[in-house]
């Protein structure tokens, strides 16, 4: 009895013991869980204030941008009219309106101002700018308004201009000083717009004295006040941050503060920045709380550590006889994890080794297929030389010449189209075309490798139901001859390749067409066909010495494929030969496009015309004038735009057809050089064609050719056919 009552004894000291460690446990745990969603919860606030604050300044900088862009482009329009007369209101108004339109700021309205206050505004109407007293005084060609305007009920956003030279109005004798441009407001929107919380956020413009400018979209059901600030105060409960703080951010134009408001039971982040460069412009960003929880970096890994601590706590507090158990559990996982997590290293560092030696390749190959046909330009120029006398053999060698700058030029070609498909510049264009012309073209520009590779080259073309589709016929084309091609360049002499075409029509409406290429080639093994479609895949180091090509063929085609809605399938095996099989689906168009005349008949059109070539390489600069001499232009040449300027100033009104003006040129570019010409005073200056010569066949770059006052551009190397075309088209319009 004693020993069982001393078991029992131990074992009620166990458990007071028990009991004990488990509350001082609970305290503790429940002291570290505090704790921890304290940190927790600190810093996913602060992650969260500071993704808001990043979000307001970069707004801040895009009004800024608008901003000084509408103000700069208001100073060239009243310089445009500065000085200018008129004879009577009537013709202020109608050059008022055509300013409007030269100037593409159709959505907006020009004034001329005078003294009194009058105005003329270019929808024709006139009549009385009030506080036009505020705005002289507070110095207003410093800044970029935002109040509101004669005959509208809401703010709009202007610059107010004092004119050098006044405009003089000769009938009525008057001068107006004057100058402004009036844009809608809401089109801030387009540089302040959030796409990344949608309606969760609103974004305003207030006035140093708390003066709602601009709102974007409404968050807080608050009427317009005098100052909105102090009227938002009244109807917000801040939760953390300081009011007079914002406030004074506000009024002083300096400093970005963040805080934490609620308003009927919803949190929002309230965020202010001043607008650099504009005076009485302050940005605030108000968002829901809500979206921003995922928004701040590091708040979903807070989340997942509070979560386990949470998790680790529970398994304290259940049982301590348990504890090593877990332990062990947890290694057991963590190692697993470690394991895992250095399986993904490993695979990471060889996928990023494989990448790194795939650049390198790229550029080896690159390297290698534009030093090749140089080498091979200036090894035949070499034998041309030292043969000069030998007609024959210079011939040849021009003609290589001529082969070897062909292929450099399809490289660059190639590289470019790449180059725009991973832009997203590349763009497809639908026009009708016939399918069958399509495929007769492409037999006809194979007829030479099939003759010269002796290849037993099968076809099958059934007629068609549908002879007319809509689809951008050139890619199709080089679809076809990149696959067509490689079958030729692939086949030993003797062999054969089948080209078979179906149609078949999709229960959309649209016409599907498979192509399938088949050939008794070398063939590719299973580890090739992976790595098909990237750039410079070849089958094995001796193939690609054997044959030869730039590599980018399949990776383009692929692309052109993919944006068309097709699928591509190969099927391959050594020795044996390839198949490929492409669908693309085509829109079935009414009839076919009438037959333009191929080619462009080079003539002296131009006979007795003088044109200005501006290239700052002279070798260029030769060729360039050999081919407009060949035209029948008398030609004077610049190195660069300084110099293009200088000769257009001196040269006679009309004494120049043309200007043939390279872009890319040092001290001055030819856009800027084409934007100077512009802008002098005489009649020909913004009448004259100016026609680029680059070698950029970008969008953007396309885009700042045309802005900068340029009538087209022709891409490099110039040959006489698109010359002559250009030059036609915008000397003669009237017999285009």
């Amino acid at each position: 009895m004693e020993q069982t009552k001393g078991k029992k004894s131990v074992l009620g000291r166990f458990r007071k013991v028990a009991v004990v460690v488990y509350i001082i446990l609970l305290l503790v745990f429940c002291c570290a869980g505090y704790g921890l969603y304290s940190f927790f919860s600190g810093n996913i606030r602060e992650e969260r204030g500071k993704h808001v604050t990043e979000l307001t300044e970069t707004l801040a900088e895009l009004a800024e941008l608008y901003a000084s862009s509408r103000r700069e482009m208001i100073q060239l329009m009243g310089a445009h009219i500065d000085g200018s007369e008129f004879e009577n209101a009537e013709a202020l108004l109608k050059a008022l309106y055509e300013q409007n339109l030269l100037f593409d700021m159709e959505e907006s309205q020009v004034y001329a101002v005078d003294e009194d206050g009058t105005y003329y505004k270019s929808d024709g109407t006139t009549g009385i700018w009030e506080n036009k007293d505020y705005l002289i005084e507070n110095i207003a060609e410093e800044r970029l308004w935002i109040r509101y305007v004669p005959g509208e009920e809401k703010r709009h956003l202007f610059c107010w201009i004092e004119l050098e030279n006044p405009i003089v109005l000769k009938e009525e004798n008057k001068k107006l000083e004057y100058y402004t441009v009036v844009i809608d407001s809401s089109h801030l929107e387009y540089a302040l717009v959030s796409n990344s919380y949608a309606e969760k956020s609103s974004v305003y413009i207030l006035g140093n004295d708390g003066t709602r400018l601009y709102r974007q979209s409404k968050l807080f059901d608050i009427p317009l006040e005098a100052d909105y600030l102090q009227e938002l105060e009244r109807n917000v409960e801040v939760l953390n941050g300081d009011w007079e703080k914002l406030k004074k951010v506000v009024s002083s134009d300096k400093g970005i503060y963040c805080m934490e408001i609620s308003y009927e039971g919803i949190d929002y982040y309230l965020a202010t920045c001043p607008v650099a460069n504009m005076p009485n412009w302050n940005l605030m960003v108000v968002v829901d709380s809500d979206v921003v929880v995922g928004s701040g970096a590091g708040a979903d890994d807070y989340t997942t550590m509070f979560i386990w601590v949470l998790v680790l706590i529970f398994v304290g507090f259940v049982s301590v006889t348990v504890i090593l158990f877990v332990y062990v559990k947890s290694r057991e996982r963590l190692s697993k994890q470690q394991k895992e997590s250095a399986k993904l290293l490993e695979l990471a560092a060889k996928e990023a080794n494989r990448a790194n030696r795939a650049k390198t390749e790229l550029m080896a190959h690159i390297s290698h297929d534009i030093r090749t046909p140089i080498g091979g330009v200036m090894g035949m120029t070499n034998i041309a030389r030292r043969s000069i006398d030998d007609k024959e053999k210079v011939e040849d060698c021009l003609d290589k010449i001529d082969e070897s700058s062909s292929y450099l030029l399809s490289l660059v070609n190639k590289v470019l189209d790449l180059s725009k498909i991973e832009s997203g510049e590349f763009r497809l264009v639908e026009a009708p075309f016939s399918v069958a012309d399509l495929l007769k073209e492409c037999v006809e520009m194979l007829e030479g490798q099939i003759k010269e590779n002796k290849i037993w080259f099968y076809k099958k073309f059934p007629p068609f139901a549908y002879p007319a589709v809509l689809g951008d016929r050139l890619h199709v084309q080089q679809i076809l001859m990149n696959i067509l091609g490689n079958a030729m360049k692939y086949t030993p002499a003797g062999g054969q390749v089948s080209f078979f075409v179906t149609e078949q029509l999709l229960a959309d409406g649209k016409v599907e067409f498979c192509f399938t290429v088949q050939d008794t080639g070398i063939g590719m093994d299973s580890e090739f066909l992976k790595r098909i479609y990237q750039p410079y895949a070849k089958a094995d180091e001796d193939e690609g010495k054997r044959y030869h090509g730039t590599g980018l063929g399949m990776t383009i085609a692929k692309q052109y494929i993919d944006a068309m809605g097709g699928t591509i399938q190969v099927e391959s095996e050594p020795g044996k030969g390839s198949r490929f099989i492409v669908r693309i689906p085509f829109a079935i168009a009414e009839a076919l496009p009438e037959k333009e005349e191929a080619g462009v008949t080079v003539t002296k059109a131009f006979a007795g015309m003088k044109i200005l070539a501006v290239e700052d390489v002279p070798i260029n600069l030769k060729i360039t004038v050999f081919l407009l001499e060949n035209m029948g232009f008398t030609v004077d040449t610049a190195l660069n735009g300084i110099e293009a300027v200088e000769a257009f100033k001196r040269s006679k009104e009309g004494e120049y057809a043309a200007i043939l003006m390279d872009v890319m040129m040092p001290e001055m570019d030819g856009l800027e050089a084409t934007e100077v010409i512009r802008k002098l005073e005489r009649a020909d200056a913004t009448t004259i064609p100016i026609v680029a010569a680059t070698a950029s066949a970008f969008e953007d770059d396309r885009i700042a050719i045309i802005n900068a006052g340029m009538n087209g551009y022709l891409l490099k190397p110039l040959n006489d056919e698109s010359v002559y075309s250009e030059m036609m088209k915008h000397i003669f319009p009237e017999e285009e």
